[in-house]
């Protein structure tokens, strides 16, 4: 991960023109979230005499690259452009040590759909080597696929189910969701991974929390046999037919 500092440099600083900046300012940073270009709830933003900086979070040296940028971002950063005095800087202050690297890998086998409560990545784990994926390198999925809204909102929801089991208060109805096939959340962590892989063209797995006893031998879905034995998936239990795949978190 990468720290970067953007400098915005608006035309006035009295009011009501600032608060207008204000909020250009926002609207385009929120697109770069909702874009996956920078992570959320990681942006630090310090007013000088004649600039504002913000400082973000990003995954790669080039993850704030125009070429990444939706049809929202190049609208809102339009509009920050035509109010600034002059173009917007970005500098790239240097590694960000508090989180993991991502995948770097360029052609990846398959992919899995994984997040827990304290991920404060992307939802997508490369099956090749293990990190996290910077979601902007895949389709977008949502509004014409000019977003991934429906992305986010099922990591949202995956969290506070996660969140649920682990703090104790709504443990049953937690887990179950995370946990059943038939829950709406696994339904719909499935109809992404059905729709990442026809687009993407490679096989995108959706991961099957379990804790409290070991996975049964046979897919919960299918009823056929998952336990796997294909070295290259980095699961105990795989399901090829149903695109699932688990791990025995507890042997009780």
């Amino acid at each position: 991960m990468y720290t970067f500092e953007f400098l915005f440099y608006p035309k006035s600083f009295e009011e009501p023109f600032i608060n207008e900046f204000d909020y250009a300012m926002e609207n385009f940073t929120s697109s770069l979230c909702s874009n996956g270009q920078i992570m959320f709830d990681f942006i630090n933003t310090v007013k000088y005499s004649d600039h504002y900086a913000y400082r973000v979070v990003a995954p790669e040296p080039d993850s704030l690259n125009e070429k990444y940028y939706n049809k929202y971002c190049k609208q809102d950063f339009l509009i920050v452009s035509e109010m600034s005095l002059k173009e917007p800087e970005l500098r790239l202050i240097g590694e960000n040590y508090n989180f993991s690297d991502s995948c770097s890998c360029e052609n990846s086998s398959h992919y899995v759909l994984y997040t827990e409560n304290r991920d404060l990545s992307y939802p997508v784990v490369c099956g090749d080597c293990e990190r996290n994926v910077p979601i902007y390198k895949l389709p977008r999925t949502y509004d014409n696929n000019n977003e991934y809204y429906d992305v986010w909102n099922w990591q949202y929801i995956y969290h506070a189910c996660d969140k649920q089991f682990m703090y104790g208060m709504g443990e049953r109805h937690g887990y179950k969701m995370m946990n059943d096939i038939k829950s709406p959340l696994s339904v719909e962590g499935l109809r992404i991974c059905a729709l990442w892989e026809n687009l993407v063209q490679k096989p995108f797995y959706y991961f099957l929390f379990k804790y409290y006893r070991k996975n049964k031998p046979i897919c919960p879905k299918c009823n056929e046999n998952w336990v796997n034995h294909n070295k290259d998936i980095k699961f105990e239990y795989v399901c090829e037919k149903c695109r699932l795949v688990s791990n025995d978190i507890c042997s009780c």
